[in-house]
């Protein structure tokens, strides 16, 4: 009992500094409800840090509403009811007491069709974007696509370096 007491005290004191600092819940800041200024604008003052507020910088109004609507036509979620249908159908093949290796192939291939399909219609609607953006757009676009694939690539290398498991490793179960 006692030793419990005090780990949750313990808890309790290595837990105020950080509690100290946040606002309390639905307190609005600048950047909405609950968010830390200072971060929310560092982040979004930085080129490619924050995907959604970035990716369209330098871009001109009509060039950022063609590149919406282009991604909003090539959302993935709406071809996802196949792909899944398709895994979960290898799942069922996989949870049945015995396995039938054809069963799951076809469930494979159906998913890898699903996903092509998906894939293409992703492709098609980007190009016709593409297409319809103007010279500095699209270059406005490049710079900002390539500034926000460097910055994953440095979240992964940095997570990568401090996670005791090692490079690429799944992240813990919860």
């Amino acid at each position: 009992m006692k030793l419990a007491t005090a780990f949750a005290a313990l808890l309790m004191i290595t837990a105020l500094p950080v509690a100290a600092q946040m606002p309390p819940p639905g307190e609005m800041t600048p950047d909405g409800p609950g968010r830390n200024p200072d971060v929310a604008g560092r982040m979004r003052s930085e080129p490619g840090r924050m995907p959604g507020n970035s990716m369209f910088a330098g871009m001109t109004d009509a060039g950022k509403a063609i590149m919406r609507t282009a991604m909003r036509d090539a959302d993935p979620r709406t071809d996802r009811a196949a792909t899944d249908a398709a895994r979960d159908r290898m799942l069922t093949v996989l949870d049945a007491d015995r396995l039938d290796p054809s069963a799951l192939k076809r469930a494979m291939d159906d998913e890898r069709e699903a996903a092509s399909v998906a894939k293409a219609r992703h492709q098609s609607a980007m190009i016709v974007g593409f297409q319809q953006l103007s010279l500095a757009d699209r270059r406005a676009f490049v710079v900002n696509a390539r500034a926000v694939r460097n910055v994953m690539k440095d979240r992964i290398a940095f997570r990568d370096r401090r996670d005791p498991r090692g490079p690429g490793a799944m992240p813990p179960p919860q």
